[in-house]
């Protein structure tokens, strides 16, 4: 049996899987499973041959993927249908945003089962905030109060070498397109209008968004495209804010922490708070090893292994009561998700919404190469957005048809 999954835990995944399915196999010593760890970016590029690996018998037989992918899979043909295949799979315990993740649009037919998930949030160093404002959380309720205290906190630690405001979270030191989309939602802008069949690239709150999440950068208060190991941390003290999905509790509340960090939401861009989650989801692909793969994905999804894969993986358990008891146990400051998590907002289980992240990626990153080369503008960014608009919707009337 071959269980494809993504990075969860960088370089590290593949032996946190190995030691974490010891029990599994000391309870199925007769199921052999192969884990292989692909990212997101070759992940994506296989989706479009994977009906071909699965008819050649060289597929994977379960697959963690991104929460909005679920559709997509269900049009390619691959996926198992759990409800006809077992009764007993259920996803009315999971967190309820996301329910339609889970099923083929406009039946009652459950094709994945939410694994895990991540929310945007803010967090932020208290020492150093404290050192140039008396109320850090008002202060850090908009973005521009944000990039207020981003000014501030750079005059604060001009003679701190290597430091900037904002450490950023993107892995590869680019604009991340996932971070941007609470500053596009808060503005009133869209990916897609699901209901009007169009993408919302450009329309000006869209463009509003991103040029806000832009100014980190061409301000100077998050470094871009620059080497890993040149950058500075919040936990080294060359930072002092950082916007991240991962609850960070390793990185904030280890015995070498020696600061206190709060946790916020995304500061909004408009009237109201917006926060991205992401989740994890489970499938079985169609194959020859179909029942071993259910004993592993119903053993993966139990609430107690939940809330250790998420527990070692810094997320949140997808199920509802593991998530309530996951919060009860945890820090103060993890506790604040209970207030983030009533702003959050999912992308939508569509066919395309993986197309239109992409081309969302391509965006930012063409946006981070122009700051570097000192080319960047609000036209040219204009130009970057109706460009991929027009794309979208010639890729959008075509799944209309």
């Amino acid at each position: 049996m071959i269980f494809w999954i993504m990075p969860d835990n960088a370089e590290r995944t593949h032996s946190v899987m190995d030691d974490f399915l010891k029990d599994f196999k000391k309870e199925n010593p007769s199921i052999d499973i192969e884990v292989k760890v692909i990212n997101r970016a070759t992940l994506w590029n296989k989706i479009f041959t994977l009906r071909h690996l699965v008819r050649s018998g060289k597929g994977p037989d379960i697959i963690a993927m991104p929460h909005y992918w679920t559709e997509l899979l269900i049009k390619a043909g691959v996926l198992v249908n759990l409800t006809e295949f077992d009764k007993t799979f259920r996803v009315d315990n999971y967190l309820e945003l996301l329910h339609p993740h889970c099923y083929k649009k406009g039946t009652s037919d459950i094709y994945s089962i939410p694994w895990w998930f991540d929310i945007t949030a803010l967090h932020y160093r208290e020492d150093h905030l404290s050192q140039i404002t008396k109320n850090p959380q008002e202060l850090l309720s908009t973005w521009q109060g944000m990039l207020e205290a981003c000014k501030m906190l750079k005059e604060r630690f001009s003679d701190t070498e290597g430091y900037f405001p904002m450490q950023n979270s993107d892995w590869r030191g680019s604009l991340s397109h996932r971070a941007v989309l609470p500053c596009i939602w808060s503005k009133g802008g869209f990916l897609m209008d699901e209901k009007e069949n169009l993408s919302g690239f450009n329309v000006p709150q869209t463009k509003q968004g991103i040029e806000e999440f832009v100014k980190l950068a061409t301000n100077g208060y998050m470094p871009i495209l620059r080497e890993r190991s040149s950058l500075g941390t919040i936990s080294s003290g060359l930072a002092s804010m950082i916007m991240t999905r991962r609850q960070g509790i390793a990185m904030f509340e280890g015995q070498r922490a020696n600061f206190e960090v709060k946790t916020l939401p995304i500061p909004r861009t408009g009237e109201n708070y917006v926060n991205y989650l992401d989740a994890t989801c489970l499938a079985l692909i169609k194959g020859q090893h179909q029942e071993e793969a259910a004993l592993l994905l119903k053993w993966l999804t139990t609430a107690e292994n939940q809330i250790k894969y998420a527990s070692v993986t810094e997320v949140f358990p997808a199920l509802e009561a593991s998530f309530e008891n996951f919060l009860i146990s945890s820090p103060a400051r993890v506790q604040n998700y209970t207030k983030i998590l009533a702003s959050a907002r999912t992308l939508h289980n569509h066919i395309a919404s993986g197309t239109l992240m992409e081309m969302l990626g391509e965006i930012m990153t063409n946006t981070a190469s122009d700051i570097v080369r000192n080319t960047y503008s609000g036209s040219k960014l204009e130009e970057y957005l109706l460009k991929e608009q027009k794309e979208a919707d010639d890729i959008l009337s075509l799944y209309n048809e």
